[in-house]
């Protein structure tokens, strides 16, 4: 239980990459809004670079480290971002969805070895989507039902979908759109996963040291991670 705890506590390194991530983590959602990288078919998600910054600062600094990093990026952005609160609050709850769904898949690729980073991310990236998709389609079931209306959803979502071929009508508007929006954060953890395997896979990211630690994939990987392996 020692070592678990240890593995699960915040050090200086770490709240340093807290620090550097939630701050990327920001800049490139601003730079995600800028650039009106929504989802065609439903135009009010938006496909969001900022999660890379949280995804290099799990497999970087670990669950922990990432999750700081959501809450941080979460105040953030209900100062400068979106549709506040409902915005940021959907971010929040992707965030952690995703983060809880790459931690039970990095402890299923616990030592594997080094070479396999992307089966490691690959594992992680399959379970955080389910995970994701599992925690958002309860999400935004409440929002359409409850909050914003289903009648008032399916009228401004008619026009997109009808562009694909696919009428929308008070029989079927709410499993389509749940649907697709469950389609949604499956590509876009797909994505970022992507573009952090990219970053990862440079060989002088596995070689660095921070405050003497290796980042927490290799030691994932190595199987010597406390947070990946059961307590």
């Amino acid at each position: 239980m020692r070592n678990a705890s240890e593995g699960r506590r915040l050090d200086t390194a770490s709240v340093a990459g807290i620090a550097v991530f939630s701050s990327l983590a920001l800049i490139l959602s601003g730079v995600s809004q800028a650039f009106g990288l929504n989802f065609p078919i439903i135009p009010y998600l938006q496909f969001d670079l900022g999660e890379v910054a949280i995804l290099l600062a799990f497999f970087i600094f670990g669950p922990v480290p990432a999750i700081a990093s959501s809450f941080v990026e979460f105040a953030g952005l209900m100062v400068f971002g979106q549709q506040v609160p409902v915005g940021p609050l959907l971010k929040l709850f992707a965030l952690l969805s995703t983060v809880a769904g790459l931690a039970a898949g990095a402890r299923l690729s616990s030592g594997l070895g080094e070479e396999r980073l992307g089966r490691l991310l690959g594992s992680s990236a399959a379970i955080g989507a389910v995970v994701r998709a599992i925690v958002m389609t309860g999400a935004n079931y409440y929002l359409i039902v409850f909050y914003y209306g289903l009648a008032a959803i399916e009228g401004f979502l008619k026009s997109s979908f009808s562009i694909v071929g696919i009428g929308l009508s008070d029989a079927n508007a709410l499993v389509i759109i749940l649907a697709f929006t469950a389609i949604f954060n499956v590509l876009q953890l797909f994505l970022v996963t992507g573009a952090s395997y990219f970053v990862l896979k440079v060989p002088a990211i596995s070689r660095i040291k921070v405050a003497g630690k290796a980042p927490w994939f290799t030691m994932v990987l190595k199987g010597n991670s406390p947070v990946a392996k059961p307590l």
